[in-house]
């Protein structure tokens, strides 16, 4: 297995998304990846690379990470190393050439976010035209894309919510025809916009439905050329929600091949534990350190379980990405 690190370089956005807790109409403290530290621990990710010759994928996100100003110098660092580079935007700032020409020379994947048709995805993101702009600068980069002759891979991203989860079928064709090649969607939280979550959240009916027909449907788009990601655990998980269930995770190999590092340089085994389980970047300085920090989080979670572990959202624990 290889080691997938996504790193929440900043919490600045340009966009006022109704569930999400970077909006700009959120007031909050917005913090952005220290330039020099990032820079140095991208040296120890090619260290670590060369010495072990292991797949690593390092994943931007925000915030917007395109608001980052080194994205592109720090992405060109690492595609140097050899280590795959993905980030997941809401694509606004991806309108100009000179960008999406760095993009596709040293991106692996990049991942738009876009939920649904306008109907939703404009209205719930507060920003008529993103739908229509958005999708314009996917088609562009695929264009682009397919004449530098990069293997790319263009995705997006969508949350499945009460308004939008019946489209989803009408939505994959559509993306197919912009010229994305794979599909990824998470069910809408609660817990960073729980004003927003009752009323749009899935009904138990929806998500059955959607379940019912998910295998079918992926069967389907795949042998067509559409990739649509998700495990049968992943639909599990988002079954129990929508019953109001928990789910308790046993073990999780924390820290084994999945890192979460935040804009305050603190590295974790997922999203949910940055401050339980913390760990500094600047104590990893080596290639040994990898092992160590696996290690160290393995005690953390045998010393004091975090409460996330008796209801896991993690979702590469449920295989989003399968």
């Amino acid at each position: 297995m290889g080691r997938v690190i996504v790193w929440r370089v900043t919490q600045n956005c340009n966009m006022k998304c109704r569930f999400c807790s970077y909006s700009t109409e959120v007031e909050r403290v917005r913090g952005s990846a220290d330039d020099t530290e990032a820079e140095r621990l991208c040296g120890v990710f090619g260290d670590y690379k060369r010495q072990t010759g292991t797949d690593m994928l390092v994943s931007w996100i925000g915030g917007e990470p395109f608001l980052w100003k080194n994205i592109i110098p720090f992405s060109e660092m690492l595609h140097g190393y050899g280590i795959n580079v993905s980030t997941t935007t809401n694509g606004l700032l991806l309108d100009r050439i000179e960008l999406q020409r760095s993009v596709v020379d040293c991106f692996s994947e990049v991942v738009f976010s876009l939920d649904g048709f306008e109907d939703c995805n404009d209205i719930v993101r507060q920003q008529y035209g993103h739908f229509e702009e958005v999708s314009r600068n996917i088609r562009t980069l695929a264009k682009l894309r397919d004449e530098c002759g990069s293997d790319m891979k263009i995705k997006v991203n969508t949350i499945l919510m009460r308004r939008n989860i019946d489209r989803f079928e009408e939505f994959c064709s559509y993306l197919q025809w912009l010229g994305v090649d794979e599909v990824t969607f998470n069910q809408l939280g609660g817990f960073d916009r729980p004003e927003f979550f009752e009323e749009n959240r899935l009904t138990r009916g929806q998500v059955e439905t959607f379940a019912e027909r998910f295998p079918k449907v992926k069967k389907l788009f795949g042998e067509s050329g559409l990739i649509i990601h998700g495990s049968e655990k992943y639909l599990d998980r988002i079954l129990k929600t929508s019953r109001k269930e928990t789910n308790p995770i046993a073990e999780c190999d924390p820290g084994a091949w999945f890192w979460f590092i935040n804009e305050s340089g603190f590295i974790s085994p997922c999203s949910y534990t940055s401050y339980e389980y913390k760990l500094d970047t600047r104590e990893i300085r080596s290639a040994e350190d990898f092992a160590r920090a696996e290690t160290y989080f393995r005690q953390c979670r045998a010393e004091r379980r975090s409460k996330w572990c008796d209801d896991c959202y993690c979702t590469q624990v449920y295989d989003k990405f399968e």
